[in-house]
């Protein structure tokens, strides 16, 4: 994406800032507020929080970033592209984008309510594979200790 011809056709005044906002999300994904403001005054030190959240709302307001907000976790910010669902990791709090068609699911919601629907925003919470894989793995741990708690109480009784 050319973040300067973007701010352009948005009538936005292109600032180095905002360009840096913009690429801290292009490479992050998703990214909330203090953790940008942490990345720019590295390079941009003058820069306050205060800066980082008005620019972001001028960039959600403007289309050019979208707000994903997830029950008991700060919002992250996305540049805002075509329509999708998010999956979260409860245990980590990793975020990621997950293309499916759910125009089935929008029209069957449409149908019982009586709505008429143009978007979706979704996010399921679960586990990600690699919690999973530390989680079975520590179950395990736990089922060897036991067994071998067990084994050492049966050898003195």
């Amino acid at each position: 994406m050319n973040f300067e011809r973007e701010l352009k056709m948005k009538k936005l005044k292109v600032t180095p800032q905002r360009i840096a906002i913009l690429k801290e999300i292009q490479s992050n994904g998703h990214i909330s507020i203090e953790d940008i403001y942490e990345k720019i005054k590295q390079n941009y030190p003058s820069t306050s929080l205060a800066t980082i959240y008005k620019n972001i709302a001028t960039l959600c307001e403007s289309n050019i970033l979208c707000e994903v907000k997830a029950p008991g976790y700060k919002q992250k910010y996305e540049l805002n592209q075509t329509q999708h669902i998010h999956v979260m990791c409860e245990q980590c709090g990793k975020l990621e984008d997950l293309y499916i068609d759910f125009s089935a699911l929008q029209h069957d919601c449409g149908q019982v309510s009586g709505y008429r629907l143009y978007g979706l925003s979704a996010i399921f919470m679960g586990i990600c594979p690699s919690c999973d894989k530390k989680t079975k793995k520590m179950d395990n741990q736990e089922d060897i200790y036991i067994v071998n708690q067990y084994d050492h109480q049966q050898q003195y009784n």
